[in-house]
């Protein structure tokens, strides 16, 4: 008897798995399709206590808010995984009560799918058991003790390996039943990939994101002196103009191809859609204005446009000319000479001419006094002085030493001066300097050839005749190939991803799974080698591109990412700044203020601008509170100051831009255990710039929090209840159930529970923002953690700081800790 009540499982719901959500009560959930899964799975303390059954019952309670209970059904892996388990259909046993035995003569209990209808509905569940089946089902054989040596023998193998055994010994029980499975796994796959396909598109099309989705900067990056500039390719082709109406038809741009693009294999991120710049005109001043500030606030220092000269002929002029006109821009800028031919290769035909380069001497010198009067201009970028020019096809120049020759000594003639010359690296080109160039520009995708998985993708359109890259691959050849280099002259270049799958339907090149944090690691390369080579004034990293939607490689805002790419761009800069606040007097100074109070503020200030609001909002805590401040050790000296002088006797403790609030939280918390602090208000500035209400919301979460009555209620409550462990205003209690919060957060959370050691339930809950009160006794899991953060890439959900925000309580209720939600 006691072996029975220790094999059974209850009280534990299964999660939702496919389209199941929940609407924010508990135990009730909407089925948005036919096909709607929730999942059971054992944990692997639950696990031995099914290792020697053959028959399971389970029992569920479900019942219709809105629409009707239709078929429910099970399906139940018995270790040879879901795809080989059939429905077993649920017998209702009364009003709501539904209960099915099953058994198997192999495997062991795994885990259990439930599909609560087979027509979408709003329902309740409330109980859902699991337990050992008192009889066996009709017509199951009781495990014989062989059955029970071999499943004990699978548990000591992999996963797959078990899986690989028993499948084997169920096609020699019965090869018909095995390979009518196979059949059907098979069938399965075929539609899989579509619906997965349509899937994403209607994520994207319902506005939801990408993990990796990140908010837009609010300023530059902090950076040296001496740091390397970052210049990204710029392509101007966003607005209709003569010859492109009569080649492609009426009102063509780039976003005719970027809009038709089609996945051509599983996972195929097409199309790539544009995100809070729209379906831009660049005819709009406005519209460069705001990509200049966006492009600052990235860490780019220029935009290096596409020139487009054809014998004496201009193409996409206007936007470069409306650039360098507009007063409202303060931008740098240089300019790279495409100097190939305009063909109709995005129709695949190479030969079909439709603008030649027309070559000659005169031509030379007709170019650069066209050019001489951007190179005149005082955003011009300079190197060492001189103005800076690229020519992408040098290969294709009749004679680049002579054409060079000419260049130089017509800028002089002009006063202008020695000329800055680069080439890129397209289609192989590697002699710089037999053709007289200055340096070499790597131009990526050109010379990358690493990491093709053509072969591998499962393809949508068989008649795909373009190729596959593992974006992984590529990124960590490259950085091991900028760790060798020596030569000064060969500027780094790199692409946050590649994709001209719109440019070339069904035969373009890919770089497959693109993330920002890999673009990141291959920028922060480029920067190191350049900085490790070259002098300070010609110290240049080149990214390709800023806005080269047709060929996938933007650093623009797009509907999945958001300003992920920038993001990651400008951490890279930002993390190799330096830090003149760690070192700073008044921070060494404040490490001496005397403990005065048992209370004290723990609070994070990311944005200097709030400075004064902070002063404000703990001027009137201070009689009953001491403070610790952490904020970032990039900012300026004179930052430093004002915080210091708005907050006078608060310890200030500079670190990285890393882990959110949430490592400055743990840093600070374990300062004020060491200071004898017991009890704490943790809170930070939030600016939440993804939000329209980002300011307000910063306030409420603070007023409810900070405000003189709602600190002295605290103080109070913590006073009169010593196992009162977390404190915080019911309007900020969310649970784990509530629409969003785990939608990125799941496997962040997992993981803490695992290395923290606790439980948590759909009802778990948790206050928004990770702002409260608490008690220093309740956190004591946290002394001497080895939590690891991501880089800092502006994510707005998703990283373990979040997955951090919500699991708070369940470490104050871990520790025997009482949590209460009436501030």
């Amino acid at each position: 008897m006691a072996r029975e009540k220790q094999r059974r499982v209850s009280g534990r719901l299964p999660a939702p798995r496919k389209a199941v959500e929940p609407t924010g009560s508990p135990g009730q959930f909407r089925a948005t399709t036919s096909d709607a899964e929730m999942l059971f799975r054992l944990t692997r303390a639950e696990q031995p206590g099914f290792d020697d059954v053959a028959s399971v019952r389970v029992t569920l309670k479900i019942r219709a808010i809105e629409g009707h209970i239709e078929a429910p059904s099970l399906l139940i892996d018995w270790g040879d995984g879901l795809a080989l388990a059939t429905p077993v259909a649920l017998k209702r046993l009364g009003e709501d009560a539904y209960v099915v035995v099953a058994h198997t003569n192999a495997g062991a209990l795994s885990q259990i799918v439930l599909r609560p209808s087979a027509a979408p509905c709003l329902f309740e569940l409330t109980a859902f058991q699991v337990e050992p089946a008192a009889e066996p089902a009709p017509g199951a054989p009781r495990l014989s003790a062989p059955r029970r040596l071999l499943r004990a023998a699978l548990r000591g193998l992999s996963p797959g390996a078990a899986r690989a055994i028993r499948i084997s010994l169920r096609t020699l029980r019965d090869p018909k039943s095995t390979i009518r499975l196979a059949r059907q796994t098979i069938r399965n796959r075929r539609l899989d990939p579509w619906r997965e396909s349509y899937q994403h598109a209607f994520n994207v099309a319902r506005h939801a994101f990408s993990p990796h989705y990140a908010a837009p900067a609010l300023n530059p990056p902090p950076r040296a002196d001496d740091a390397p500039r970052v210049l990204a390719f710029y392509l101007p082709q966003y607005h209709p103009f003569p010859e492109n109406d009569q080649w492609w038809g009426k009102g063509f741009t780039e976003w005719t191809n970027v809009s038709k693009a089609t996945p051509q294999f599983v996972g195929h991120y097409q199309p790539r859609l544009p995100g809070e710049l729209g379906f831009y005109d660049l005819r709009v001043p406005e519209v460069l204005q705001a990509q200049a500030r966006m492009a600052r606030n990235a860490g780019v220092d220029a935009f290096c446009f596409h020139y487009y000269w054809f014998g004496g002929k201009r193409l996409l002029e206007r936007p470069l000319d409306a650039f360098v006109a507009d007063p409202e821009i303060d931008l740098p800028f240089a300019l790279c000479w495409a100097n190939e031919n305009w063909t109709r290769r995005w129709d695949g035909d190479e030969s079909d001419v439709l603008m030649a380069q027309d070559h000659s001497p005169e031509d030379d010198l007709a170019l650069l006094d066209d050019l001489a009067r951007y190179m005149a201009s005082p955003r011009y970028v300079r190197v060492g002085g001189k103005p800076l020019l690229i020519v992408y096809r040098p290969d294709t120049l009749p004679d680049a030493a002579a054409t060079l020759e000419r260049w130089r000594k017509r800028a002089r003639e002009l006063g202008i001066g020695e000329l800055f010359i680069l080439c890129t690296n397209a289609f192989g080109f590697s002699a710089y300097r037999d053709a007289g160039f200055d340096g070499l520009v790597e131009f990526p995708p050109h010379a990358l050839q690493k990491g093709e998985i053509t072969d591998t993708v499962e393809r949508l359109n068989l008649d795909f005749a373009g190729r596959v890259y593992d974006y992984d691959a590529v990124v960590e050849e490259r950085i091991e190939a900028l760790e060798r280099r020596a030569d000064p002259r060969i500027y780094p270049g790199v692409m946050p991803s590649w994709d001209n799958e719109a440019r070339k339907p069904g035969c373009g090149n890919i770089f497959h799974n693109a993330t920002p944090q890999r673009f990141h690691d291959w920028a922060g390369a480029a920067l190191d080698c350049t900085t490790r080579l070259a002098p300070p004034d010609e110290r240049l990293v080149f990214v390709n591109a800023w806005n080269e939607w047709g060929e996938g490689t933007y650093l623009e805002p797009d509907r999945w990412f958001g300003h992920a790419s920038a993001q990651a761009l400008r951490n890279a800069v930002a993390r190799r700044a330096p830090a003149p606040a760690r070192d700073h007097p008044a921070v060494v100074v404040s490490h001496q203020s005397p403990r005065l109070h048992d209370a004290v503020m723990l609070f994070h200030i990311f944005y200097a601008d709030l400075i004064d609001d902070l002063a404000q909002r703990l001027a009137t805590l201070r009689d009953g509170m001491d403070a610790i401040i952490t904020f970032p050790e990039q900012w300026p000296a004179t930052a430093v100051d004002a915080l210091a002088t708005a907050v006078p006797g608060a310890v200030l403790v500079p670190l990285p831009n890393h882990g959110r609030d949430v490592v400055p939280f743990l840093t600070a918390l374990e300062i004020a255990r060491a200071r004898g602090h017991t009890v704490f208000c943790k809170a930070h500035t939030k600016k939440s710039p993804h939000r329209s209400d980002g300011a307000a919301w910063r306030d409420r979460l603070l007023d409810g929090l900070m405000s003189p009555e709602r600190a002295q209620a605290a103080l109070a409550a913590f006073a009169e209840d010593p196992r009162l462990g977390l404190l915080a205003p019911e309007n900020a209690r969310m649970l784990y159930s509530d629409p969003g919060v785990m939608t990125h957060n799941s496997e962040g959370v997992d993981y803490l529970s695992r290395y923290l050691n606790f439980r948590y339930s759909p009802d778990t809950a948790f206050p928004a923002g990770t702002m409260f009160w608490g008690r220093i006794a309740a956190f004591e899991a946290l002394v001497g953690h080895a939590l690891t953060f991501e880089p800092e890439l502006g994510r707005v959900d998703g990283t373990l700081a979040h997955a951090f925000e919500r699991i708070v309580g369940c470490l104050v209720e871990t520790a025997g800790f009482r949590v209460r939600w009436s501030l």
